[in-house]
């Protein structure tokens, strides 16, 4: 496996995790403002 497989490994992964973090972040404000009204 050549490096350059590797990083887009790496970069795909933390795309991965930075987006289902964002979505969890996103719900937790949105089910938030929800219970505020």
């Amino acid at each position: 496996m050549d490096t350059s497989a590797i990083i887009m490994l790496i970069i795909g992964a933390v795309g991965l995790w930075g987006g289902l973090v964002f979505a969890i972040i996103n719900y937790n404000l949105a089910s938030r403002r929800q219970n505020s009204e």
